[in-house]
């Protein structure tokens, strides 16, 4: 799928060029295929729940999207000289990990709420062998405060072009495949608690999906 084969437009010049450079970087190094495009509303707030392996993810899962994304990023990432700008300008917005970060939280169900599509990663964190592991409360909460389309994202690639703990790219078949909008449960719990885990099974076992439709995808030779 080419830049211009999934309809991409914003009207902010800096973005659109931005995304036809990532979308170049990730068909030169990966042969970036997208899938399920079809699933993403062309306008409102929409949710993407993805997979996370590696620093790499924003731009990938963002290069085979047809919207503009806004994504959480950790908050010292932000300090680091020339990136903070960068991935400002980017629509990256701070989170601080190891504990709840209400105002994120609240960032991101104001963002949705006003149309715009927002990409969080439910783990948390990246995955240190590319399994799935559980879903956080806070992506939970999210999804069912927002009241807007989620959709599940899988990828596979990105840990082998750009590893955890690794500074070297390599090439890796890239593939990005948005799922259709879930209908997470909303049913009466004992708890709030309750509910969560239960609308992060339901959000897990979407990705793991997903995943299983694309695990037979080939490699590109190193």
């Amino acid at each position: 799928m080419w830049y211009t084969d999934n309809q991409f437009w914003t009207p902010r010049a800096l973005y659109r060029w931005g995304h036809r450079l990532t979308n170049l970087f990730c068909k030169t190094m990966g042969r970036l295929e997208a899938r399920g495009v079809h699933h993403i509303p062309r306008e409102g707030g929409v949710l993407f729940l993805s997979n996370h392996v590696s620093f790499l993810d924003p731009v990938i899962v963002g290069s085979a999207a047809n919207r503009e994304v806004h994504y959480m990023a950790r908050s010292n990432a932000f300090d680091i000289p020339g990136l903070g700008k960068l991935i400002s300008a980017y629509n990256a917005y701070p989170v601080n990990r190891g504990a709840p970060d209400l105002k994120a939280l609240r960032n991101t169900i104001s963002l949705l709420k006003n149309g715009n599509a927002v990409l969080i990663f439910p783990e948390g964190t990246r995955s240190v062998d590319g399994t799935l592991g559980k879903a956080r409360d806070g992506a939970c909460f999210i999804a069912h405060r927002a009241g807007v389309p989620t959709l599940p994202v899988f990828h596979r690639g990105a840990e082998r072009m750009l590893p955890r703990n690794s500074k070297r790219l390599r090439r890796s078949k890239l593939t990005v495949t948005f799922g259709a909008p879930l209908e997470l449960t909303t049913e009466e719990f004992e708890t709030r608690r309750e509910m969560y885990q239960q609308m992060g099974n339901q959000i897990m076992e979407a990705i793991a999906d997903l995943r299983d439709d694309t695990f037979n995808e080939s490699d590109l030779p190193e």
